[in-house]
């Protein structure tokens, strides 16, 4: 079961005690969204939909530290000015790209400003889990650069 290592991740500091994992998905797709809400819910984490950047970065300042499931390219505002932004405000936050379309340039460039993991859709629960693995384990400060996740994509 590849969940496996979310579920271990949850474990702090021994007892019944579980850290409580926080993931927002920005997609202009809204039935991605929802099914990978339902996916990250059924695993107990806490998922939380925004139909584009702006949204996103309007809520920004309330939200609890996560992972960012980002879409690359979206109306108004891509995926990468949206990192471009949340670089800007400090928010150094794991991101996981995904989209329908390979776009080396974008893929570069996401990879260069951070990125945890660049995924193409439609992609596997396992290939998600395992992406996202990667970014809670930077968040809580204990991996490497995130480049070094990235190049596996």
């Amino acid at each position: 079961m590849l969940h496996a290592p979310l579920e271990a991740d949850a474990e702090q500091g021994g007892g019944d005690r579980k850290q409580v994992h926080f993931v927002y998905v920005v997609d202009d797709q809204a039935a991605l969204r929802q099914s990978s809400c339902f996916l990250l819910q059924a695993l107990g984490i806490a998922c939380t939909q925004f139909a584009n950047g702006r949204e996103f970065l309007a809520e920004i300042g309330h939200l609890t530290p996560g992972c960012v499931l980002l879409d690359v390219k979206m109306e108004a505002m891509d995926g990468l000015e949206v990192q471009t932004e949340l670089k800007r405000r400090g928010f150094d936050w794991p991101i996981i790209f995904m989209s329908g379309q390979r776009d080396v340039p974008a893929v570069v460039q996401a990879v260069k400003n951070g990125a945890v993991q660049f995924l193409d859709k439609p992609f596997s629960e396992e290939q998600l889990l395992a992406a996202l693995h990667s970014g809670f384990v930077l968040l809580r400060g204990e991996g490497g650069a995130p480049e070094a996740a990235a190049a596996t994509a």
